[in-house]
């Protein structure tokens, strides 16, 4: 019986029994069924590759040390897509729209490696940060907080973010790319193609007004 109580094999069975859970007990709004539906995925994936390695590897104690190994590394693939970027703005705060613009000479660099995990980025009144940074010089996610530590997506101000499409402009020849975040209250959040237009005209009239301006 212990030869089938792999890591990889429980991995499936509590994957399996999670994901009914999620389905059948709580989902409201129909998150619970997706979240559900992959977890199944996840543990028929779990189940069938604990079926071949058995097949093997006839050494349970070597068995159980390649399965640890294999749920090590994706766990760290998985954490490792989740690292987070969080974007620091004042309390006092009330623009819709907070805007990274990339290249920028002489200007502050992000200072965002591979190895960076997290990140804060101060965000200046005006919404709009300039650095001269790589546009990939990125973190996946994105969090946005006010700089007394509090989030700006909380049940009490029911307000939210979501990021735009990336976006670009031509300045003097050369290609300025950046990231917009678009913050809304109440439903949230919501945006067309022409306000994402409409972004890239003002924000390229924001940036030759401040480069006119030195």
């Amino acid at each position: 019986m212990k030869k089938y109580l792999t890591p990889l094999f429980l991995l499936f069975a509590f994957g399996l029994v999670f994901a009914i859970y999620l389905m059948f007990f709580v989902d409201e709004t129909g998150w619970g069924t997706l979240a559900g539906i992959f977890l199944i995925a996840a543990s028929l994936v779990s189940f069938i590759i604990d079926y071949f390695l058995k097949k093997g590897i006839k050494s349970f104690i070597k068995l159980i040390v390649i399965e640890i190994l294999i749920i090590g590394i994706c766990a760290l693939l998985l954490t490792y897509s989740e690292r987070k970027k969080t974007l620091i703005i004042a309390d006092s705060f009330n623009k819709e729209y907070i805007s990274i613009i990339y290249g920028v000479d002489n200007q502050t660099d992000l200072s965002i490696t591979h190895l960076n995990w997290a990140k804060k980025i101060k965000i200046p009144e005006s919404g709009i940060l300039f650095t001269s940074s790589d546009f990939n010089e990125n973190l996946p996610k994105t969090d946005i907080k006010y700089s007394s530590g509090k989030p700006i997506n909380t049940n009490e101000n029911n307000i939210g973010f979501s990021e735009l499409p990336e976006s670009e402009f031509e300045s003097n020849g050369k290609i300025y790319r950046f990231r917009t975040w678009k913050i809304q209250e109440g439903f949230c959040c919501s945006w067309s193609s022409k306000e994402s237009d409409s972004l890239i005209i003002e924000r390229k009239k924001q940036f030759e007004r401040r480069k006119a301006s030195r």
